[in-house]
């Protein structure tokens, strides 16, 4: 199959569930992405068609812009933020990690197509995952308080936040927005758990850390849980 039929059988498939939900499409690059901007967040997924025949799908993308203005106030370093244009490329606050893609799909690689057959049945595990799954993920993951108890079962768990939240070390910066933000009672113990982190390993993020702590000091919470 050519690609390019690929794509225009994925979409014209995707338009027609997403088109009164205000969602747009933006089809230039390599990695064609569907967006929808609300007044507080921004939800975004994108796609991949390789020559080889793979379709690569991101799942569901958050960008909470209470968190995200902050994070652009800090630019951390290794960052490129030349390609933010507030229509395709946002800076990303949560990915979902949770929800399991079909038998056969490769991380980073994507879910072979080479039949009609192929492209219909992962078609329609996208469109029943943006329905089902992508829809709970995004109701439950857009509410703050919620990031902030996945963040603490995680640790509880012996995991680390980026489960949940996107990015290399910046991802320890998302977290400690968020949990000040809710106004938690474990944000002192955040502040040292991840200065703990960054000295292990990521030593050049500790000046963008002391940053943030002084930006966080008078931060307002916006809930009290």
């Amino acid at each position: 199959m050519k690609k390019s039929d690929k794509k225009d059988f994925v979409f014209s498939k995707l338009l027609e569930l997403l088109k009164t939900q205000d969602f747009y499409l933006v089809k230039t690059g390599l990695d064609p992405t569907f967006v929808l901007k609300e007044k507080d967040h921004t939800i975004s997924f994108f796609f991949n068609f390789k020559d080889v025949g793979e379709i690569d799908f991101s799942k569901v993308r958050l960008t909470l812009n209470v968190v995200e203005e902050i994070m652009f106030e800090i630019k951390l370093p290794n960052q490129d933020y030349s390609t933010l244009d507030n229509k395709k490329y946002f800076l990303i606050t949560i990915e979902d990690k949770i929800s399991v893609m079909p038998e056969g799909y490769q991380s980073g690689i994507g879910y072979n197509v080479e039949t009609q057959e192929q492209l219909d049945f992962f078609t329609n595990w996208i469109i029943n995952y943006l329905e089902k799954e992508g829809k709970e993920f995004i109701k439950k993951f857009t509410y703050l308080p919620n990031v902030l108890k996945e963040m603490d079962k995680l640790e509880h768990d012996g995991k680390y936040w980026n489960e949940l939240l996107a990015g290399g070390p910046e991802f320890l910066f998302r977290g400690l927005i968020i949990s000040k933000l809710c106004n938690d009672e474990k944000y002192e113990n955040k502040l040292l758990y991840v200065k703990s982190l960054l000295k292990s390993m990521a030593d050049e993020y500790l000046t963008y850390f002391e940053k943030l702590k002084f930006r966080l000091e008078n931060l307002e919470p916006k809930y009290n849980i």
